[in-house]
């Protein structure tokens, strides 16, 4: 009944007075396009250049991809990325990563929007559910897989992902769409642009959502609705040759509701429970250009980023402020670039149920700088490229962060390329600084000896997990290679790595069964009660350490095909494989060894003038997430049935009926839900 109430919704709401952005049949991509190849990109190198040239595992999701995939959100997005781990946890939230094991909390993975980081130092970790950016003003989304520690710092070790926006004098008029379908009652935006007289443009927009919840969920009712509104401006100024700049900024409040386990009484158990969290997310951001001379240019960039978290057993809040400035310089067969960077962050974090703090860092500071040079060692055929980035943070101190590479292109369509990097992963506070309550440990499987007696044998243990302040930054060490090919109608994309990780997180255990002696002797007095009121007073310890290493092989291979101007497709291939190496009486921290295979394919046709057909398919088998192996569909049809309006039906999460995509349920905090079949209209205007 719920279907078909959204059903007639969507149908209800395709009207007359809706206008499409601009007609299908004017978004044909070329071969080159479609492989990024004319693209110019900049998160690989922080200058802009050809993507097919980068020494980089770099794939870049268009505008275009992204407007006909039909996605209502950057994860859905990020889905249509070969080799990226994109996992749906439930409703809102999600698990991403790249080269690696995905996590709620995926902490080598840095997200950006146009440069500005979202990374939270507390958790180390994005929250998918409320980075909320209008897909239909995002120019392209770059994805590095691999280090990027170079040119943007600690903690992008698996990868980078930067979502640029487009620049305001492309997003002129008034744009509006709304979407309603089987899991989302309704989802709205509205965008105005225009001039600023002859010297610059702008654009303002407001979103609002309000999504239902799972069908299905494994231990409790799913409970994980979304209801969210946001509202943005950018402000573009060009007064002259030389000098460009920007401003933009957004607001988002969330309330999400969400299921969750965790310890929240005197049982010391990890059980279910449901909660709403209410988020809001801030940001400014202010950017200006200078083109010095033809062979010189700098960049100023600050930025600031405040989120706040409230539910009924955590609250946080993290505030940062960012400032980087960057110089670039061409003389003769020589690029150098260089730069400074400044941040500060502010976090309050209340004591909760779950955590409690050590104390000490409130305030951290991160400053650094970076130089590189691209050599030309045979004009437009061999390449040099070496840089390093060095780097400081309150709480490991000095990092460095060098690379090399070699880029060879013994023809037009032709490029090799390879590299030797080092990237840091520096400790996130929660690991540094902070104690956790976790699932208790059973008298039985701890102590030395069993009493007997149930109710002490099966008594669960208080049970923590301490952070450590000797916990050193993940070091780590990747080669890489890669190939590109573009023979008329056809192109292929190859990388492999190999990655050696150093002082690796683990989980140290600390029984400390010497605390049983005193029960045990009070036990033999027949002193049952005290002793289970001492037991009461024991507490197990897991304790971090950065002991383990961690070795990561595997690669990517994407094949592209365009026959005709009509039909474009996209077939990949990943394959990683996560190795650690523990010393005696530890643990893995953060996932375990695995294996992960994806089959990716992708096509892009338009049946008629008007009509045109969007579907990517994903295989995924991995052991790295407790799950059955799946097989998901995304099929999206538009219609731009006026040069002025149109229609789209997306179908999502075809043929895998309903299914689980994460269940590491150990983790504090994560408790997935079923992933759904799910049906979605959309009606979109320009005018």
């Amino acid at each position: 009944m719920k279907i078909v109430k959204r059903l007639l919704l969507g149908t209800l709401l395709v009207s007359p007075y809706v206008i499409a952005e601009e007609p299908l049949s004017d978004l044909d991509l070329d071969l080159d396009s479609l492989m990024a190849m004319d693209v110019q990109v900049t998160s690989a190198m922080k200058r802009a250049q050809s993507a097919f040239d980068t020494a980089s595992s770099i794939y870049v999701l268009t505008k275009e991809q992204i407007t006909r995939s039909g996605a209502t959100s950057i994860p859905e997005a990020l889905k249509m990325v070969p080799g990226l781990a994109v996992r749906q946890l439930d409703n809102n939230q999600w698990a991403i990563t790249s080269r690696g094991v995905a996590s709620r909390f995926s902490a080598k993975l840095l997200v950006m929007i146009d440069g500005q980081s979202f990374y939270t130092p507390k958790f180390a970790a994005v929250y998918w559910e409320t980075l909320n950016v209008p897909l239909y003003d995002i120019e392209r989304i770059e994805v590095i897989r691999g280090q990027g520690g170079l040119l943007w710092g600690s903690n992008a070790s698996n990868g980078v992902i930067n979502i640029i926006t487009k620049n305001s004098i492309d997003t002129r008029g008034v744009y509006a769409d709304v979407s309603s379908g089987s899991q989302i009652n309704h989802d709205a935006n509205l965008r105005y642009g225009g001039d600023m007289g002859n010297q610059g443009s702008f654009r303002v927009y407001g979103h609002v959502r309000d999504g239902d919840e799972s069908d299905k969920g494994i231990l409790l009712e799913p409970d994980d609705y979304t209801e969210q509104q946001s509202a943005g401006a950018r402000f573009d100024f060009t007064p002259n040759d030389e000098w460009s700049g920007l401003i933009q900024g957004d607001i988002t409040q969330s309330t999400l509701g969400q299921n969750f386990r965790g310890v929240i009484d005197e049982t010391n158990r990890n059980v279910p429970f449901t909660d709403s969290l209410d988020r809001t997310d801030s940001r400014i951001m202010a950017r200006v250009e200078n083109r010095i001379s033809s062979n010189a240019n700098q960049m100023l960039q600050t930025s600031w980023l405040k989120q706040t978290g409230s539910q009924t057993y955590l609250q946080e809040h993290f505030e940062s402020f960012d400032i980087d400035y960057q110089m670039n310089f061409l003389y003769q067969d020589l690029k150098l670039d260089w730069g400074l960077n400044y941040r500060y962050n502010d976090i309050s974090f209340a004591e909760s149920t779950f955590v409690r703090s050590d104390g000490g860092y409130n305030t951290l500071h991160q400053y650094g700088a970076l130089v590189q040079g691209q050599y030309s060692l045979i004009a437009d055929e061999l390449d040099i490229i070496v840089g390093t980035k060095v780097e400081h943070n309150d709480l490991t101190g000095w990092e460095n962060q060098p690379l090399a590479r070699l880029v060879w292109k013994p023809q037009n369509n032709h490029v090799l390329w390879t590299s030797v990097s080092k990237s840091v992963r520096v400790p996130s506070l929660i690991e540094f600084n902070d104690d956790f309550t976790i699932d208790g440990q059973r008298v039985e499987e701890v102590s030395p000896i069993t009493t007997g007696i149930d109710m002490i044998d099966t008594y669960y243990i208080r049970t923590y997990l301490n952070g450590n302040n000797n916990v050193k930054s993940e070091e780590s060490t990747s080669y890489e290679f890669g190939y590109r090919l573009s023979q008329g109608d056809w192109a292929v994309d190859l990388s492999v790595y190999h990655t050696k990780v150093s002082d690796v997180l683990a989980v140290e255990v600390d029984a400390n069964t010497e605390q049983f002696l005193p029960i045990f002797a009070l036990l033999q007095q027949g002193e049952i009660e005290l002793a289970m009121q001492t037991l009461a007073s024991t507490s197990i310890n897991f304790d971090l350490v950065s002991n383990a290493e961690l070795t990561t092989n595997g690669g990517d291979i994407i094949l592209t095909w365009q026959p005709t101007d009509t039909f474009n497709a996209e077939l990949g291939y990943s394959y990683n494989t996560f190795d650690y190496d523990l010393a005696e009486n530890t643990f893995e921290a953060i996932g375990y060894d695995s294996t992960s295979r994806q089959l990716f394919a992708k096509t892009d046709i338009q049946l008629f003038e008007d009509h045109r057909l969007f579907a990517s398919l994903r295989v995924e088998n991995s052991d790295a997430y407790d799950t059955d192996n799946y097989t998901v569909l995304d099929l999206t049809w538009q219609w731009a049935f006026h040069p002025n309006w149109s229609a789209a039906v997306m179908g999502k999460n075809l043929f895998a009926s309903s299914h689980i995509e994460y269940n590491n349920t150990r983790e504090t905090f994560t408790l997935p839900n079923y992933i759904d079949e799910s049906v979605t209209f959309t009606l979109t205007a320009k005018f």
